[in-house]
């Protein structure tokens, strides 16, 4: 920014001189604030925006079978934002090419915040499969009788020799939010490599990793022993 007033200021006190030349007393302050924004009008030195493009998750897809799905449990389950820290609170898309430095995908985000990307993600994933009968999130404060909450230890695109791979690690937490008490837990990691480095391509390994990991975590949830017996 500095340079560039720098490169302004000639223009703007050139115009300047040659008025005050032909204007005296009281006047001259006037003008003199005058011309100072007629000069600046025809200079810009504000730093170009970078054009920013955002991104959010494709839908998912289920696959189509023959297989009778079994009727949803009678159960109303809710889906909190993650627990996370440093650049995974925000939207940015991130990266560590190298030697663990994490960084971010230059004019790229996410169309939210990475929780809340991924606390509707599994939603949907969830609503979709039809498996359990009610499925909300933590938006609205609505009573549930099972919480899926946890920490986001990694939501990002590694180079894992020299392939970019997308890499999630997600610490689930299954709870019964009346008593407060922890039912189970486990760590959940998916890995899924990109067709290319293009942002377009880490976008749809994305898709399909966190696909994966939400069809595993539905799985575990109702291999629980109290999920079946909540049901009944």
């Amino acid at each position: 920014m500095s340079t560039a007033l720098f490169h302004c200021l000639p223009r703007i006190f050139s115009g300047l001189n040659r008025r005050l030349n032909s204007v005296f007393g009281s006047a001259s302050a006037v003008m003199l604030v005058g011309l100072s924004v007629t000069g600046l009008s025809g200079c810009s030195i504000l730093p170009k925006t970078e054009p920013v493009v955002f991104y959010r998750l494709p839908p998912v897809q289920t696959a189509h079978s023959n297989v009778t799905t079994p009727p949803a449990l009678a159960l109303t389950v809710r889906i909190k934002q993650p627990d996370s820290s440093g650049l995974l609170v925000s939207n940015r898309i991130a990266v560590i090419p190298a030697d663990n430095q994490l960084s971010a995908y230059q004019g790229a985000r996410w169309a939210s915040s990475v929780p809340i990307l991924f606390r509707d993600q599994v939603t949907d994933a969830w609503l979709q499969s039809g498996r359990i009968q009610h499925v909300i999130n933590d938006s609205k404060p609505l009573a549930a009788d099972r919480e899926l909450a946890g920490s986001l230890r990694a939501f990002q695109t590694e180079y894992i020799n020299g392939q970019p791979t997308v890499v999630i690690h997600f610490d689930a937490q299954w709870i019964d939010p009346n008593s407060r008490t922890l039912l189970a837990s486990r760590r959940f990691s998916v890995t899924e490599p990109t067709a290319t480095a293009e942002v377009p391509a880490v976008v749809a390994a994305f898709a399909v990793a966190q696909a994966r990991l939400s069809q595993a975590l539905l799985e575990w949830v109702l291999a629980q022993p109290t999920v079946q017996q909540e049901a009944r």
